[in-house]
């Protein structure tokens, strides 16, 4: 009897290791490829590096139909904070925020820019193109 049980307890061994060495394989993947982005032209690895070198002012990833993406870091608001500083410097007023949307005017005319997280470490900003 104890031959069969050390025979099973090294395949279940085995296949616990061959099922921990694919979790982190698939791990690996997944963090160099990342999740999908909200827009096109762009490589996840691209805007990583892009985002990377963030130094206070939004990074401009991509302009796909007359929207303009932007990036920051998303620790402690910088980049929501970021952003308000750089539309308001082009004139623009912050009226209020709702969820992930963020109202503003200037004159007459009004825009609403909305944020959404990517890979838990950025934010992107989707911003009417002409707008900073």
């Amino acid at each position: 009897m104890s031959t069969i049980w050390r025979g099973t307890r090294a395949r279940v061994l085995l296949s616990l290791l061959v099922f921990c060495l694919l979790a982190v394989a698939a791990r690996f993947v997944y963090l160099q490829a990342g999740p999908a982005l909200p827009f096109s032209g762009s490589s996840a690895s691209e805007v990583k590096t892009l985002l990377d070198g963030y130094n206070g002012k939004l990074i401009k990833l991509a302009t796909v139909d007359g929207v303009d993406w932007y990036g920051a870091p998303s620790g402690q608001d910088a980049g929501a904070e970021a952003m308000k500083r750089e539309v308001a410097a082009a004139g623009w007023r912050f009226v209020q925020q709702e969820g992930a949307g963020y109202f503003f005017e200037r004159g007459a005319e009004k825009i609403v820019i909305t944020s959404q997280m990517w890979t838990g470490r950025y934010v992107l900003f989707r911003i009417p193109s002409n707008t900073l």
